[in-house]
């Protein structure tokens, strides 16, 4: 009975995790800006894995001198009052690790060794 009920519990969790993890990576999709101090970027992330950065708002509207990468959502750690994803983007020269925090329907806290920052979605212009 203890071992049905611990592998009933763990499907749970695992159910839990999962539907998580879908509803952060359909939150994710689309194109953000990245609310530096000194420059504003801009990063889209699409739902194959693909991502891109533009270090400008001229990159971004022009839709050229960006880097291209691979975005996975590796880990969701549970919190108090909100969840945090780690969201690892492999590009060169180097794998870059951001840990994330949403915070409404158009803004993510993202943490750092820095500090923190801020991704505020962009909408689509129709």
């Amino acid at each position: 009975m203890r071992f049905f009920i611990g592998i009933l519990s763990v499907v749970l969790v695992a159910g839990c995790m999962n539907q998580k993890s879908r509803q952060f990576k359909a939150y994710l999709l689309g194109d953000w800006r990245i609310e530096n101090p000194i420059l504003q970027s801009f990063i889209r992330f699409e739902a194959n894995g693909k991502t891109t950065y533009f270090m400008n708002r001229y990159s971004y509207e022009r839709d050229s001198l960006a880097e291209i990468g691979k975005w996975n959502l590796e880990e969701i750690r549970k919190g108090q009052y909100a969840d945090t994803f780690l969201l690892s983007i492999d590009k060169q020269p180097q794998k870059t690790v951001f840990k994330m925090i949403a915070l409404d329907q158009n803004k993510i806290k993202v943490l750092d060794d820095q500090g923190h920052t801020f991704f505020t979605r962009i909408e689509e212009k129709n």
